[in-house]
């Protein structure tokens, strides 16, 4: 029962005077917990100032604070006031919830009143389904009798429908009486569904060129779910509309290291005037994306160091400017100014030139530096060098010097694909013979085919850990370092290719090779796509006609069609004999048609099988106070006890050398990640140290000795913890979190 007084049952939200009256309420939305913040405001002759605030809509307790100056003194006071209606509603939600989720809201009603109240209490949501008794009912509701100054709790069931955002409105009111005032409160809330971790997505692109169709088979599932996924048909005049999945993989990568963040504003940036030609779903309005870049470029000026360089994650002070990192935040800073369509400091962009300049001497102080190969320094000041000559600065003669100090022995590829831009805006005297020389050496390293071609290259070791070299990399940096000097060679097209036919879902595999393939494809396709583009573009599904689009000169629009996954159930079915199905895009007209056909759906089992692809993972959950807390129930799943801590190891195991490994955890919808660093969030034994590694170095079998603390880095979110690593080394790591 409830506190306070008893309850009627549940109902369909009342009668229509009730309803009425739900609708009439005025309902509690913002919930900012700043209410007011006025930096500068001059008293009149009294000594008073005035400022009005507009409350938000929490009922809450307030601190105000002030702090007077002049010129020879200060003051500082404080004071506080509550905020509350006669009735109250409390709703209490989880941060989020994972698709498929089903939950019991719980919702507290307070009576502040002196009267014993009759109160009709009701839900309504969307993109959630209520559990009661009547299908497809938007709202339920309960009357409840409360005491005065009591409350009572109520619990509503849902689940999820869909992925995305979920709305819920609960409402409180008493009934119309003649004797007293009526009362009423209503608070509105919203919290993200997310995608189901078993997604799967595909894809795959292609070009006519003559008039000409295209038949693309396409294989229906079995055991999805008919409400999420679809195929969808992108189609185009320009290659580049076909990048935006790189473009969406940047945007949406979920860790936040300066690499990162760097990556991300250069890759956006390389096709900023793309992104203003068209919306792509998965990515927010121009303006949304634009303060979240803005953001970004403030994260980037708080990891500046005093000279000029940049860390991974901070500036602290017991610990250095990391070299590569340094020169590509450099590189991002360059570009955006460029552009001109970010606002970039001056301070931090000339401190961050001034590093470059000084790049060799700022690798010799670093106290690890001694261990780096010959190659990765030269890769480090050639990179350097090729940032100078983007902010164009005359570093030609800089570049020939270099490039007698090391030559090729000593110049990565990628090396002399940053040399070649820096020589190319210069006007040395053997600059053409150096070039020469250059480019007859990539020559002679690339691997051709009759279609594609790549270069085959390696660094030492560190390479990847101080350079996070790969070769697509390679081949995207030397592919635009090519259109500096040969712009019509046919090598600059099959390399193209070849890094058009490495994407994997639409993407290329790290935020490094994203954002470099990015620079480079927009180049070139801005080169080579002269002819004017006149033409219709019909798509069939099967035999339903789907979509017809015309182009007619140049655009970057790109039309997408989109065709639900419970159509293309519905359609199977119908035709039991044959499950696969054909898409046909048929051009007439003059100029290229790009497609990009894509598949994305999530099994209708969302407990899948482990596998291992090189880690092997494994989670444990235990009690910290009392054992009982957590149970593992028989088929698998895990039951625990509310309010209670909870604390989470992974062990992880691999059995070779890994580079810039992330470790992500994703939470229980209800569960909130403690911050362990905090007084009094644990106890003495529990709150030891959050990490701990056993790597094994030796060879003979032998049991892996323990050290402690192996990651670099640590992220709580709402949803989810995150450990990083540079280098992890063959062994078993353990890490937990509460």
């Amino acid at each position: 029962d409830s506190e306070g007084g008893g309850g009627g049952g549940g109902g369909g939200g009342g009668d229509d005077r009730s309803r009425h009256k739900f609708m009439t309420t005025a309902v509690r939305s913002n919930f900012n917990p700043l209410a007011c913040w006025t930096p500068s405001s001059i008293t009149d002759s009294s000594g008073r100032v005035s400022i009005e605030v507009k409350l938000p809509d929490s009922l809450t307790r307030y601190r105000v604070w002030a702090l007077a100056t002049n010129d020879k003194q200060y003051g500082f006071g404080e004071m506080s006031f509550t905020v509350q209606l006669p009735i109250m509603i409390r709703p209490s939600l989880p941060r989020f919830l994972n698709y498929g989720d089903t939950a019991h809201f719980s919702v507290i009603l307070q009576n502040q009143t002196d009267q014993s109240l009759l109160l009709h209490a009701g839900l309504r949501a969307t993109n959630a389904k209520l559990l009661t008794s009547q299908t497809n009912q938007q709202a339920v509701g309960y009357s409840i009798v409360i005491q005065p100054s009591k409350r009572a709790a109520l619990r509503f069931p849902v689940t999820t429908i869909h992925s995305g955002i979920a709305r819920f409105q609960f409402v409180v009111s008493t009934t119309k009486n003649k004797t007293c005032a009526s009362f009423d409160d209503a608070i509105e809330l919203s919290l993200p569904i997310f995608t189901p971790a078993t997604s799967e997505a595909f894809a795959t692109y292609g070009d006519i060129c003559d008039e000409q169709a295209v038949l693309q088979p396409i294989k229906i599932p079995n055991n999805v779910l008919a409400q999420f996924g679809e195929v969808s048909i992108t189609t185009s005049s320009t290659a580049l509309a076909s990048l935006t999945d790189a473009i969406i993989s940047l945007y949406t990568y979920p860790y936040e290291c300066t690499e990162q963040l760097s990556s991300r504003l250069l890759g956006i940036q390389s096709l900023w005037d793309v992104l203003q030609a068209f919306h792509c779903k998965e990515l927010p309005d121009i303006s949304i994306l634009k303060t979240k870049l803005e953001s970004d470029i403030n994260i980037l000026k708080g990891r500046q160091y005093p000279n000029g360089g940049f860390g991974y994650w901070s500036n602290r002070n017991d610990s250095h400017a990391d070299p590569y990192m340094s020169v590509h935040v450099a590189h991002c800073l360059v570009v955006l100014v460029n552009k001109k369509v970010f606002d970039v400091d001056e301070n931090m962009l000339n401190n961050a030139l001034k590093y470059l300049e000084n790049i060799e001497s700022e690798i010799n102080k670093l106290p690890y530096s001694e261990h780096w190969s010959e190659s990765t320094r030269f890769s480090l000041m050639s990179y350097a060098l090729y940032v100078r000559a983007k902010h164009l600065e005359t570093v030609a003669d800089e570049a020939s010097q270099l490039f007698q100090r090391s030559g090729f022995d000593k110049l990565s590829l990628e090396a002399i694909g940053w040399l070649l831009v820096a020589l190319s805006n210069g006007t040395i005297s053997n600059k053409y013979e150096l070039i020469g020389l250059m480019y007859k050496r990539l020559k002679d390293k690339v691997n051709e085919t009759g279609e594609t071609a790549n270069f085959i290259t390696s660094y030492d070791d560190d390479g990847q850990s101080v350079m996070l070299h790969s070769n697509q990399r390679t081949d995207a940096i030397l592919l635009e370092s090519l259109l500096h000097i040969d712009p019509k060679s046919t090598l600059c097209t099959k390399l193209c290719k070849g890094l058009q036919a490495h994407r994997v879902n639409g993407a290329w595999k790290s935020t490094q090779e994203n954002c470099f393939v990015l620079i480079a494809l927009d180049k070139y396709f801005h080169i080579r796509e002269k002819d004017e583009p006149d033409f219709v573009a019909n798509i069939w599904f099967d035999n339903d006609y789907c979509d017809q689009h015309q182009y007619k000169g140049r655009t970057t629009n790109a039309y997408t069609r989109n065709i639900p996954m419970k159509a293309i159930l519905s359609s199977s079915s119908s035709n039991i004999s044959n499950n696969d199905k054909n898409l046909i895009i048929h051009k007439d007209g003059n100029g290229r048609l790009y497609y990009r056909i894509a598949m994305n759906y999530a099994p209708s089992n969302l407990q899948l099988k482990a596998v291992n692809y090189g880690f092997k993972i494994e989670r444990i959950y235990a009690a910290i106070d009392d054992p009982s807390h957590v149970q593992k129930q028989s088929d698998g799943t895990w039951k625990f006890k509310l309010q209670e801590k909870i604390q989470v190891t992974l062990t992880m195991t691999t059995t070779q050398q890994r580079y810039h490994i992330a470790l992500v955890d994703y939470l229980p919808a209800g569960c909130e990640p403690l911050n362990r660093k905090l007084n009094g969030t644990l106890t003495d034994d529990a709150n030891s140290s959050i990490t701990r590694s056993q790597r094994n170095n030796n060879s003979d079998g032998r049991r892996p000795y323990l050290t402690i603390g192996w990651t670099d880095h640590e992220n709580l979110r709402d949803e989810r913890a995150e450990a990083f690593r540079s280098i992890l080394w063959p062994g078993v790591y353990e890490w937990s979190h509460v």
